[in-house]
């Protein structure tokens, strides 16, 4: 597997900014050098151009970086910092017959609306599965089925609503384990599978370095078995990690040990598939 970091800040940057690219220097640090890239971030918040993203021209420079160093890899690529918006460029690889499974505490399915812009990252499914035609035109589209959402906690009934009206399999918390997730992928008939992982699925004791951490989430065992189920079978086409952001750098160490471990799941997921 080869690994991409996303989160060198060239230029000035919010606190939560400096934070995620904190995290992914701290998860960098551990990586072997021949077989990472990093991605710089562009300077400045950036413009959303009257669309329904906020910082759409930002969001949209990185999923660009991202997506190209994507297709020129030689071997399964892992995303690794930033916020959910990564899949829009790490998804570049996948085809009609892969399965998004994405294992987080939100949806990512925010509805997009011109009048009230969002984070990329709040939309980051929607905007992979439905999405404008003007709205990041070199991204993959996911077919709806093919996507399978796990660990959620606390969707209210308008989301629920949304990702039950477009075919989205959601698993809240309560209901993820191995056994769940390995039908739901299933249920997609996908030949291969695209897995994000984005932080915040863990429960707080878990990963102190949370932008927004949301209590009885997923413990790091069964996060690493989870990644297990969820390309058992299947062929693993890439991967991101993203969420991670430290209060301090100096804090980031004591994260380490449960990130390394979904690191080390899905590096031998690829190695397997």
């Amino acid at each position: 597997m080869q690994f991409l970091v996303v989160g060198q800040w060239q230029g000035s940057a919010s606190s939560r900014a400096m934070r995620l690219a904190d995290g992914a220097s701290a998860i960098a640090a551990d990586l072997p050098r021949s077989a990472t890239t990093t991605v710089p971030i562009p300077a400045g918040a950036g413009d959303r151009l009257e669309t329904a993203v906020a910082r759409y021209t930002a969001v949209r420079s990185v999923a660009e970086a991202v997506s190209e160093e994507v297709r020129v890899a030689t071997e399964p690529v892992l995303a690794i910092g930033g916020d959910g918006a990564v899949v829009l460029g790490a998804t570049a690889v996948c085809t009609p017959t892969t399965a998004l499974v994405r294992l987080s505490g939100s949806s990512g399915f925010r509805p997009l609306n011109r009048a009230q812009p969002v984070a990329a990252e709040t939309a980051a499914v929607r905007l992979l599965v439905d999405r404008p035609d003007d709205l990041f035109p070199e991204a993959v589209t996911f077919a709806a089925p093919m996507v399978v959402i796990a660990g959620t906690r606390g969707l209210d009934d308008v989301e629920r609503a949304a990702l039950a009206r477009a075919d989205v399999r959601a698993l809240d918390a309560d209901d993820t384990d191995t056994a769940s997730l390995r039908a739901a992928v299933a249920a997609t008939g996908a030949d291969s599978v695209f897995v994000h992982v984005d932080l915040d699925v863990l429960d707080p004791s878990e990963v102190d370095g949370l932008l927004e951490p949301v209590p009885f989430g997923l413990g790091g065992g069964t996060l690493v078995d989870l990644i297990a189920a969820a390309t058992d079978g299947r062929r693993l086409v890439g991967a991101a990690l993203t969420g991670f952001a430290p209060v301090d750098p100096d804090r980031a160490v004591d994260d380490l040990g449960v990130i390394l471990r979904v690191v080390g799941a899905l590096s031998a997921a690829a190695r397997i598939s």
